[in-house]
């Protein structure tokens, strides 16, 4: 099914009235005509556009300063090259995106996992908080090989979609179990297991195994994102002891570093810089203090401005997926949101190629995008 590439999340333009009378818009419409990008911007400009190209820009021009202002609190050059890939992404189909993503992270698995089997890699083995000795498989840490195979399972059955067949579902789900063996990652290994069977239980009963048209589903897909977020919030800080021991202890220890983090350093408007204490020599750091949560660390690090506007970006994603009825996508986004709970892979398009459908919103070209 073919979309409109266009995620108008704002509406700030300015009105359509006799405020701003015919000049004001011959005046931009001929400073358009001066550039070498006439015919794709004087159609967003027309009376009926309801100034379009104009919110599209405003948004844009807002996002990018304050993107400008949050690199201080991280690497600049990844903040800035992770943003520039999200922003560019709206302008391309989404379809092209996710195969030339499942080229490269296929080839890298297979690669590195591979060259570890022959040798050519040292075995990196780590003690995790718990001591439980994991493998990496030829990574330099031992969940980027379980964290890969998580976003590549998501993306091949988007991109397949209803054409994915029976033999496929069952290589991925080998795959899964091999990384998991080896690597001993169970929260990526949980939700691609369970989207793998809820693309087979929806080839066996001929799509019709889940409904967008049912509200309280359709809604709880719309806002995943909030709903996961808000989920975290009440098991960090609004359960009883005993369940937040329980929890915590299942999760190997993410809830009390949730607490940690926001005990230390508390949530500011634009954030700041944060230096975690990790791993040392292969072995966890007496101090270690990194939080795993995408949420909470994006909330601490990048400040609620930022926080919020990506909830919101994300929620219109899942908005416009619904509205294409675009079953896998929805499913994907929501396994992402809930991934993201717990591990801080949400906005690292080298992990999620998902993260770059936030582009949309800021797209000038009107694409048909496959969602």
């Amino acid at each position: 099914m073919k979309m409109k590439n266009k995620l108008n999340l704002f509406s700030v333009g300015l009105p359509d009235n006799e405020d701003l009378s015919s000049w004001s818009k011959d005046l931009i419409r001929q400073r358009f005509e001066t550039t070498a990008i006439t015919s794709d911007l004087v159609p967003f400009v027309s009376g009926n556009s309801n100034y379009e190209l104009i919110d599209k820009v405003i948004c844009l021009v807002l996002f990018v300063f304050l993107i400008l202002i949050l690199t201080k609190n991280q690497s600049p050059l990844t903040f800035l090259a992770t943003f520039s890939l999200i922003i560019v992404a709206g302008n391309f189909n989404f379809n092209n995106i996710l195969k030339t993503y499942l080229h490269f992270t296929g080839l890298l698995l297979l690669l590195v996992i591979s060259l570890y089997y022959l040798g050519k890699i040292p075995p990196a083995m780590i003690a995790g908080l718990n001591l439980r000795m994991r493998t990496s498989l030829g990574f330099s840490y031992y969940t980027y090989a379980s964290q890969l195979l998580f976003y590549f399972t998501l993306a091949y059955g988007v991109y397949k979609n209803r054409t994915i067949t029976y033999w496929e579902l069952a290589l991925l789900e080998l795959a899964n179990l091999f990384v998991f063996y080896s690597t001993n990652t169970r929260n990526p290994f949980t939700l691609s297991t369970f989207f793998i069977i809820c693309i087979f239980i929806n080839k066996l009963v001929k799509d019709k195994f889940f409904s967008l048209e049912l509200k309280p589903l359709k809604y709880i897909f719309m806002f995943i994102f909030p709903i996961c977020f808000v989920s975290l919030v009440i098991i960090t800080f609004y359960i009883s002891a005993n369940k937040f021991e329980e929890y915590n202890t299942l999760l190997s220890g993410r809830l009390w570093l949730n607490r940690l983090g926001i005990e230390r350093w508390g949530i500011h408007v634009l954030g700041q810089k944060i230096a975690f204490n990790t791993f040392s020599n292969g072995v966890v750091s007496n101090n270690y203090d990194f939080i795993d949560s995408s949420y909470f660390q994006m909330l601490l690090v990048n400040g609620w401005l930022f926080f919020g506007i990506i909830l919101i970006l994300f929620t219109q994603v899942c908005r416009e997926a619904i509205k294409q009825k675009n079953i896998f996508l929805s499913i994907a986004l929501c396994l992402t949101a809930i991934h993201s709970m717990f591990d801080p892979q949400l906005l690292m398009p080298w992990y999620s190629p998902f993260c770059l459908l936030l582009g949309n919103t800021f797209s000038i070209r009107k694409l048909g995008n496959n969602l």
